[in-house]
């Protein structure tokens, strides 16, 4: 009986373009999402890369200045660099304050040159140079529009002066300034304590990986628990508003059957449709990955034990089981989509705050009565066992938190179902409707 009212849960469920279109949609706006924002990211790193308009004035009266700007001269196409020295006998104002800046940019606009960077050498340049002191250098960035990479091209000249008299500093040194700005060379690994691993190579690359495993994984999760909620309300409400669900409980079928079928419909159907929001999510992640050409996200980082995988895919199951139930009591006692959707809204948050709190959190600062809790609770076990199996081993209890997460789940169910009855589900549902009709 429980195949044949499952067939029939999976039929109802894939026909209804109210249950499907929204994965669909999951799928389709993640990708495009993050085609979005990486193509303006894209154009304006490709920005970087094209030559910066330079207005220089040479307010130096020594020669140190007029060196270095015929250094700057010397390879303007490497540099990438369109220089334009302007005569500081122009200006009348020789205090550097801002009239002086704004002289020099009214003179800039009136006679049409386009700059983005305008460098002043003051005249005490040189004398400071000789001493080997600190050298000032005026630099006003022109911004004319707003990017991501907007402020990394002022770098450009920023580090070719800085190495230019670096250079000039150590002559006569036998320094080379290679040492300086390298002095050695490392060989870094890392030892993952609890897991009692050596990784080789940059620290950062790991923490990286584990940091962006340990932040989206939960999130991933988070997303099919919702995903379940959601799907399990709005089909459980489409039969209340088309009466389906009343005639099937006139029929002679144990209330526990009709339950777990809807249940089973539900975690079927749902998991295919995570599939759509997993990879939608993976692809708006790679569009990223693959923007930066980075290594951001490294598989190879990540080495679960296969107990640890087992406990986890028990945990989420328990965690699909009991988010799915949720989603059954609030659209069975909704009497139409419109309440059930009105209802899951703000209990989608409620799903989603454990998600977040444990993404962001550092488990380690947790006390041990705080970790048995998020251990126990379905909506956080599964979260909080995926980041620690990502940096250790989980606790020799988890069979114990996994019993209790089962048994939280049993017990939501046992309470759905002696809902599950004609009377009960009219009594509310017209108790609900008067307090809208009072609002």
């Amino acid at each position: 009986m429980i195949r044949i009212l499952v067939i029939k849960e999976l039929k109802d469920l894939i026909r209804d373009p109210r249950i499907w279109i929204p994965f669909i949609i999951s799928a389709i706006i993640m990708p495009a999402i993050g085609f979005a924002m990486t193509i303006p990211m894209k154009s304006s790193q490709e920005a970087l890369a094209k030559p910066i308009n330079i207005a220089i004035i040479n307010m130096d009266v020594g020669n140190e200045a007029k060196k270095l700007i015929e250094y700057i001269k010397e390879k303007p196409d490497r540099l990438k660099l369109n220089l334009n020295v302007i005569n500081e006998k122009i200006f009348t104002h020789s205090s550097f304050d801002e009239k002086f800046y704004r002289e020099i940019i009214e003179y800039l606009n009136n006679n049409e040159i386009d700059v983005e960077i305008i460098i002043i050498f003051p005249q005490n340049f040189s004398e400071n140079f000789m001493y080997r002191e600190k050298l000032s250098i005026i630099i006003i960035n022109v911004v004319k529009d707003v990017s991501i990479f907007g402020g990394f091209r002022g770098l450009r000249i920023e580090n070719i002066i800085k190495n230019y008299i670096r250079k000039r500093y150590l002559e006569n040194t036998n320094i080379s300034l290679d040492i300086i700005l390298d002095p050695y060379k490392s060989f870094t690994l890392s030892y993952l304590h609890d897991k009692k691993r050596i990784y080789y190579g940059d620290p950062s690359m790991l923490m990286s990986s584990l940091g962006f495993a340990s932040l989206f994984l939960p999130l991933i999760l988070m997303m099919i628990s919702v995903s379940v909620m959601q799907m399990s309300a709005t089909s459980m409400a489409v039969e209340n508003e088309e009466k389906t669900l009343e005639t099937l409980l006139t029929f002679p079928i144990p209330r526990t059957h009709i339950l777990f079928a809807k249940l089973l419909g539900s975690f079927i159907v749902s998991a295919i449709g995570s599939i759509f929001n997993i990879i939608g999510f993976i692809i708006y992640m790679g569009t990223f990955t693959a923007f930066m050409n980075t290594g951001l996200f490294n598989v190879d980082t990540f080495v679960i034990s296969i107990q640890d995988y087992i406990y986890i895919t028990i945990s989420i199951m328990a965690t699909v089981l009991f988010t799915a139930t949720l989603g059954i009591v609030i659209g069975a006692l909704s009497s139409d989509v419109r309440i059930a959707s009105t209802i899951t809204g703000p209990m989608s948050m409620v799903v989603m705050i454990p998600g977040f709190f444990i993404s962001y959190s550092n488990i380690g600062s947790f006390d041990i009565f705080t970790k048995i809790i998020l251990y126990c609770i379905p909506l956080t076990q599964p979260m909080i066992m995926i980041k620690q199996a990502l940096f250790s081993n989980l606790p020799i209890e988890t069979p114990i938190y996994l019993v209790l997460s089962l048994i939280f789940s049993i017990i939501l169910i046992v309470i759905t179902a002696n809902f599950f009855s004609l009377e009960k589900l009219s009594r509310i549902q017209r108790k609900i409707m008067r307090r809208k009709y009072r609002k």
